[in-house]
């Protein structure tokens, strides 16, 4: 099962299952633009989530769409087609239950991965560190395939 490893500047780390069988192209996507370093944000119109910005010039069908995000789902999101593209794009992952949403209101978005319970409370810390003390980079690489 391949796995996504997700490194703080400031310190730690998680990993994530990637969930191949359901989200297919969004993983064949994804995977091709890894590794990549980017400043990891909480996201401040869905609540409980950190993300990263992407620019992934083919962008995954809808695929494995979820609108409530539980603890511990890692989320891929762009603007499909029934949306004004901004160019807003992203990897996101939860520290909490959510409704997915930006600043036009509920969005669905492709549910590609899922961090271990062992591991969720660094999710928290993590994502209250970006939410008190602002961005921090992240790298995300494919650890195992």
């Amino acid at each position: 099962m391949p796995k996504l490893l997700f490194s703080f500047a400031r310190g730690g780390s998680f990993t994530a299952n990637v969930m191949a069988d359901k989200a297919p192209k969004t993983w064949a996507t994804l995977r091709a633009h890894l590794p990549v370093t980017v400043k990891a944000y909480n996201a401040r119109w869905t609540g409980r989530e950190t993300h990263i910005k992407l620019d992934v010039p083919n962008k995954p069908p809808r695929e494995n769409q979820i609108l409530n995000a539980g603890l511990g789902d890692v989320i891929y999101a762009c603007e499909w087609s029934d949306r004004d593209v901004t160019g807003f794009e992203a990897i996101g992952w939860f520290y909490g239950t959510e409704t997915v949403r930006d600043w036009r209101g509920e969005s669905r978005v492709n549910l590609f991965a899922r961090v271990d319970q062992s591991q969720w409370p660094f999710l928290e810390e993590v994502g209250l560190r970006t939410w008190r003390e602002g961005g921090e980079d992240c790298t995300v690489t494919v650890v195992e395939d």
